[in-house]
């Protein structure tokens, strides 16, 4: 299948999501695309990614959507570096493809392997991928909340509420939380109308989300930092969102 980094302005073809499957990955996709995994941080569900990498088809593309790695200027621990190395490794069995998020925009690997870094990804003028914070004109205006917001989660977890992702916990602010997820998916589907693509998907956000407006698609994969992850599945004639399991599927003979 070709790949271009810059979109091509032909008629959209839009991709058709079948009944998801909760227990597996499906051998027939040849594109997966992941974000916001945020190794370093201590709500990261490392195994459960390196469950996912170990399910991947041989044959398949890996698409890494930003925000993989937390903050690249404190360091990794050693579980942390595994996965880093897991994925260089990666790169010499498969096309790995990094685009770069927020919060990795500066990461840097001594020694990356194969791995492509590109600030944005497309499959033809079917799939355009970026990370999301291009689209978000409502964060950074607000430097100053999202450190009080920071500031008050943190005072709670200290006071012994749950200690969750603090995206996570901002999510409880209903209202406010579905302003940022309609503003960058409205942004997103108008970027793709304008540069011709079917569909659209971003990370950013940590709101899973497939939504088709006006014949055009955005697709959202969620976070690794809460369950269920997601991804999102290319096929020659489909696109697909999926939840990933968080635990590996039953024997159904036991």
């Amino acid at each position: 299948m070709p790949v271009k980094e810059t979109p091509v302005n032909k008629t959209p073809v839009h991709g058709v999501t079948p009944p998801a499957p909760d227990t597996y990955i499906d051998t027939y996709i040849d594109t997966y695309i992941v974000s916001d995994v945020h190794l370093g941080n201590r709500h990261c569900q490392r195994e459960n990614f390196l469950r996912f990498i170990d399910q991947l088809p041989d044959s398949a593309r890996l698409v890494l959507n930003g925000d993989i790695v937390d903050e690249p200027d404190d360091p990794l621990s050693a579980e942390d570096e595994q996965i880093v190395d897991r994925l260089v490794e990666e790169s010499h069995r498969r096309p790995v493809v990094w685009v770069y998020g927020n919060h990795d925009e500066t990461v840097a690997i001594q020694d990356s392997g194969k791995i492509q870094f590109v600030e944005r990804w497309a499959i033809d003028d079917r799939l355009l991928v970026m990370h999301g914070d291009e689209h978000d004109g409502v964060m950074p205006r607000h430097g100053l909340f999202k450190k009080i917001f920071k500031s008050l989660h943190r005072y709670r977890v200290a006071l012994g509420f749950a200690d969750v992702h603090v995206a996570d916990y901002a999510k409880r602010w209903g209202f406010l939380y579905r302003v940022l997820t309609e503003h960058v998916a409205d942004k997103a589907l108008r970027l793709a109308a304008k540069e011709g693509f079917g569909a659209i998907t971003c990370g950013h956000t940590h709101a899973p989300v497939d939504l088709t407006v006006d014949g055009r698609r955005y697709l959202n994969t969620g976070c690794w930092t809460e369950s269920p992850a997601y991804y999102v599945g290319v096929s020659p004639d489909r696109i697909e969102h999926h939840p990933f399991p968080d635990e590996p599927p039953q024997d159904p003979m036991h």
